[in-house]
């Protein structure tokens, strides 16, 4: 073969490798309080190589976009209501040619100490709250609000949980988060929908009354307070089972409401730790179908560690679904980042998302370019059934 022939060909290779691979970013919302800080995020992470954004348009049960549904964020209390953080970010990634997923946090709804505003989802039904074992018997008969003070006071040193969570068992929850995704993949040409939070905090959670009336009706009856303890695997089923119908349902409404937007899920990375102890099936959830892709947050400073998370994560999603690694950046030197990109890589990745825009420095943002995402920047592909036109699933 002739030698500008085999060039030819190694280049096509590589060209192809890097269309499939997804160099992706977690911008945080802190990048998202003012018309500035939005550009700027935009504009480092193409320098760097980047080419897709994973923004987080809801953190805390709040909006970071003009909502019927969801409260404005008070992190942009200081910007005109017209400012929409979204839709400048939209524009300005289109010219960049850098895809957007809206990272939504399903579950997690507030800080402990926040005051909440009166529109919040909380401050609204704060008996859809989530409620530890404890207060299991105290959460049958107090008023929501008494609950809420309950459990931060009773949550203030459990490192499984950050805030508040809504109960997916309390009626009306599902509902109200089927809203607010319908209306922001309808309203915003999105190339995905990547969720965070659509786990349990922890093993102790959630004993809502709600939660406990449904599992006695799981089962077919039996005491209320009594029925975790008596059938403790069953206790778990039932949890997973909770969170399986939620991606189920919300996924549904995504993509009848936007045909071919990706879903996908920030995940946790250790198979036993999501089953047991957060309740997410989640490659149960791309073998169904539920999810396009997974990202296992495999944020370890251990490299060998993130070698097995991601292996083993590749075996769950070779059938079906992409994997992109999720890489802890905020706990690494940039050459650690690097490293854990060729790791994904060779355990067979299809792409990676790092953690976080806020621990990107500009010199880290060359060294990336640079070391690991190299020449031009690669091309997401169009996420199959995207209309011509939207902008941001790219051709």
């Amino acid at each position: 073969m002739r030698p500008w022939l085999v060039l030819a060909c190694l280049l096509a290779v590589t060209l192809t490798a890097d269309a499939r691979e997804l160099r992706g970013l977690w911008v945080v919302r802190t990048a998202l309080v003012s018309p500035q800080a939005v550009d700027d995020v935009v504009d480092g992470a193409h320098e760097a190589g980047f080419n897709a954004l994973f923004v987080q348009v809801r953190g805390r049960g709040d909006a970071f976009y003009p909502s019927q549904i969801v409260s404005r964020s008070v992190l942009l209390e200081r910007q005109p209501e017209t400012f929409d953080p979204l839709e400048r970010l939209l524009r300005r990634a289109r010219v960049r040619g850098l895809e957007v997923h809206a990272w939504f946090n399903v579950l997690l709804a507030a800080h402990f100490p926040t005051r909440l505003p009166p529109d919040h989802i909380l401050a609204q039904h704060p008996e859809w709250v989530m409620v530890p074992k404890p207060l299991a018997h105290f959460g049958l008969s107090a008023d929501g609000r008494t609950v809420m003070r309950a459990v931060r006071e009773a949550s203030r040193n459990d490192t499984d949980i950050e805030g508040f969570y809504l109960s997916p068992a309390a009626p009306g929850v599902v509902a109200h988060l089927e809203q607010a995704v319908r209306e922001l993949v309808t309203r915003y040409p999105l190339g995905g929908l990547h969720w965070d939070f659509i786990r349990y905090p922890g093993p102790r959670y959630d004993y809502s009354r709600w939660a406990l009336d449904g599992f006695r009706s799981w089962r077919g009856g039996g005491e209320r307070l009594a029925g975790p303890e008596a059938d403790p695997k069953g206790w778990a089923t039932y949890r997973r089972g909770i969170l399986t119908s939620l991606a189920t349902r919300l996924g549904e409404v995504a993509r009848s409401s936007r045909p071919g937007i990706m879903i996908s899920a920030a995940v946790v990375p250790d198979e036993a730790s999501a089953l047991h102890h957060k309740f997410q099936a989640w490659p149960a959830w791309v073998a169904r179908g539920i999810l396009d892709a997974v990202c296992p947050m495999a944020y370890t400073t251990n490299p060998e560690l993130f070698r097995q998370q991601v292996s083993q994560a590749s075996l769950r999603t070779q059938a079906r679904g992409q994997l992109w690694a999720g890489i802890g950046a905020y706990r690494l030197p940039v050459d650690g980042s690097i490293a854990r990109i060729e790791t994904a890589r060779r355990a067979g990745a299809e792409g990676v998302v790092l953690f976080s825009n806020e621990s990107l420095s500009p010199t880290d943002l060359r060294r990336l370019r640079q070391r690991a995402f190299g020449g031009t920047p690669a091309v997401v592909a169009k996420a199959s059934g995207s209309q011509e036109g939207d902008g941001v699933a790219l051709q």
